[in-house]
């Protein structure tokens, strides 16, 4: 029952992010099927957790921030400063957000993209009505993360679309 539930509020979710979405913006990047799952913003800002914390982020746990896959051996989010892990209550309801601190915007392109892009690797096929869904390779996969959006020296993993993120980062004063 929980699957079918999950797979209907994903397929919803996808239908709403695809006929929504503004292929106008050059800063967003998508999938084939046109659901934007990343966007770089505020290049020249630093952040710390707690602007974060300030904007709305809810019980942030820190995370090993040199924590290693344990199939590859391989950093599952190298040169990153700091990780953690809460939550955030966006208009579409409490969802799991993971912030990955960085020296710079610019370590943040170079080191942390590739990772996060493993973090939300999803691919949504809509073949017979049915959603298939591939679980990344970082630890925290459970959490159904779908965007990130890298803004100056971090990323923000968001569960769900990338509004989650935009939400959040929107109340950064």
């Amino acid at each position: 029952m929980y699957l079918k539930t999950l797979i209907l509020i994903i397929a919803l979710s996808c239908i709403t992010t695809l006929s929504c979405a503004d292929s106008a913006d050059s800063s967003l990047s998508s999938g084939d099927e046109g659901i934007v799952t990343s966007r770089v913003v505020n290049e020249s800002k630093i952040y710390s957790i707690s602007a974060f914390e300030e904007a709305g982020l809810k019980k942030p746990k820190s995370l090993k921030a040199d924590a290693v896959d344990k199939k590859t051996g391989e950093k599952i989010t190298p040169e990153a400063t700091e990780v953690h892990l809460g939550f955030f209550k966006s208009s579409l309801g409490p969802k799991d957000v993971e912030v990955r601190f960085y020296k710079s915007h610019s370590d943040a392109l170079t080191y942390g993209v590739t990772t996060a892009e493993k973090t939300i690797n999803t691919v949504i096929a809509f073949t017979n009505a049915l959603i298939e869904v591939k679980s990344s390779e970082s630890a925290t996969s459970s959490a159904g993360y779908g965007a990130y959006v890298v803004t100056g020296n971090a990323i923000v993993i968001c569960q769900g679309q990338i509004e989650v993120c935009d939400e959040l980062i929107a109340n950064i004063k």
